[in-house]
């Protein structure tokens, strides 16, 4: 039962989280003073005001579609408390080999969530979808990987659709040129902190390890995590098992028309 298989679960011991690891991720980067210059640096932009960044969002459109979990979503704050821009800041981990059609899922349920009854659509803010993976996902030897849509004949033409998809793949990190961007990505590939904000970022994670408040936020997240993954696997045994029954009936209607062809009934 999914209860049992939850009883047997081993956890990763929590002294040996780090910022590698999602819960932890999104813990320490939901730090407004820790994911602004981290955005700032990656991006090469100015942020006015971040609002408070919020870990593991879930946006769900209806009980019987597919939702979402962004690690980490913030909005940026103008002058007048409008927003300007948004972000969605992924770690991944394992390359799943769907992670682009992730990133285009993940932009449309933003953009589901972002708009109210009633506004436009150019209402719309500048989105970006920033994922940091260890694995080079594209195979192209880089280290940075940008998008944004272009007019295929003529790519100086752009769609102006203000959403933009980034991928770090950190463990390149010696290939990056811009220091503030390679000094992250060396801290994500090798927990070693050799820069100003990546210290504060380790010292964060440290003390995380030590909170025993923590402590009860990680186990009570993975216990939420074991039982999606055993609600999911239980709906592929129910689909697989109806798939299994529609196959025996086709085959049966199958040996039945057969049969009647063969007695000239058909």
């Amino acid at each position: 039962s999914r209860i049992k298989r939850k009883m047997e679960t081993k956890h990763t011991p929590f002294e040996q989280l780090t910022i590698t690891n999602k819960f932890m991720f999104a813990m320490v980067f939901s730090q407004k003073d820790i994911a602004k210059p981290f955005l700032e640096a990656i991006l090469g932009i100015k942020i006015h005001e971040l609002r408070d960044p919020e870990p593991e969002k879930t946006i769900e459109v209806n009980p019987l579609s597919k939702g979402v979990r962004f690690d980490v979503f913030v909005k940026e704050s103008g002058p007048n408390g409008e927003t300007l821009r948004s972000f969605d800041i992924e770690m991944q981990m394992k390359d799943t080999h769907e992670i682009p059609k992730r990133a285009r899922f993940y932009q449309a349920m933003r953009d589901s969530d972002a708009l109210c009854r009633g506004e436009k659509y150019r209402d719309l803010k500048d989105l970006y979808i920033i994922f940091l993976c260890p694995d080079d996902i594209f195979g192209k030897g880089r280290a940075v990987y940008k998008f944004k849509n272009l007019e295929v004949d003529d790519p100086k033409i752009e769609m102006g659709d203000q959403t933009f998809k980034n991928f770090y793949i950190f463990s390149k990190y010696r290939d990056v040129a811009e220091k503030a961007i390679r000094d992250y990505m060396e801290y994500f590939a090798t927990n070693k902190a050799s820069s100003p904000e990546t210290e504060g970022i380790d010292r964060l994670v440290k003390w995380y390890q030590t909170d025993s408040n923590t402590r009860i936020r990680y186990m009570t997240w993975q216990e939420e995590i074991d039982d999606m993954k055993a609600l999911a696997e239980e709906e592929k045994a129910r689909a697989d098992k109806a798939e299994a029954r529609a196959d025996e009936e086709k085959a049966r209607a199958d040996k039945y028309e057969k049969m009647l062809r063969e007695l000239g009934k058909l």
